[in-house]
């Protein structure tokens, strides 16, 4: 049900870019040069950074939406790996995945193709410079987690590092003790013997 209500919100938010995006530009762009004209006097001032915000919000909201539903379904698979259900419906639980991924993948047809057909010139190639920088983010994303992850075993590492100092160290200081006990027990031993 997680799954079907996810898919359903990423749909509508496709939907509303769709239609954002209609509403702004489609209209505009459809209609003949002459009815242009006449409606020049009609002009209307259009703040392109209001439009481009909206149009980045809409379409943030959708890939945070989308974001979610792949996280899901990869719980789905884990959970599925790892948690035994013997009343679960393998059937089911197949279609249900089956469909998710389905429509995402649709959803990402449709989102590319009002990115790359429906985007007003001033935009540009936004498609494909999203999925550019994407990469590059995700990559140095992977960087970071790299260099985070190497951050954490050598505080790993400088833990267990002191933990064994202690214990050396404890360890030395244990072995002086008996032998100082020892080395004391000795001589009080000698000086006995010697006095008798």
């Amino acid at each position: 049900m997680e799954v079907k209500s996810t898919v359903e919100e990423a749909v509508g938010d496709a939907r509303k870019v769709r239609g954002f995006w209609e509403k702004l530009f489609g209209s505009e762009a459809t209609k003949p040069v002459a009815q242009a004209k006449r409606k020049k006097d009609a002009y209307v001032a259009v703040d392109e950074t209001k439009v481009m915000t909206g149009i980045v919000e809409q379409l943030t909201t959708f890939f945070r939406l989308q974001d979610q539903l792949a996280a899901l379904l990869r719980e789905e698979e884990l959970k599925s790996k790892t948690v035994y259900d013997p009343n679960a419906n393998l059937m089911e639980a197949s279609l249900k995945r089956i469909v998710a991924q389905d429509q995402m993948a649709a959803l990402e047809v449709e989102i590319r193709e009002v990115m790359v057909y429906g985007a007003p010139k001033e935009m540009g190639a936004l498609y494909s410079r999203a999925f550019e920088t994407r990469d590059i983010i995700a990559a140095e994303q992977e960087q970071a987690w790299l260099k985070e992850k190497s951050r954490q075993r050598y505080k790993l590492w400088q833990m267990r590092e002191k933990q064994r100092n202690f214990q050396a160290k404890s360890a030395y200081l244990i072995v002086t003790f008996i032998f100082l006990l020892y080395l004391w027990a000795w001589l009080l031993l000698l000086n006995r013997w010697g006095k008798t």
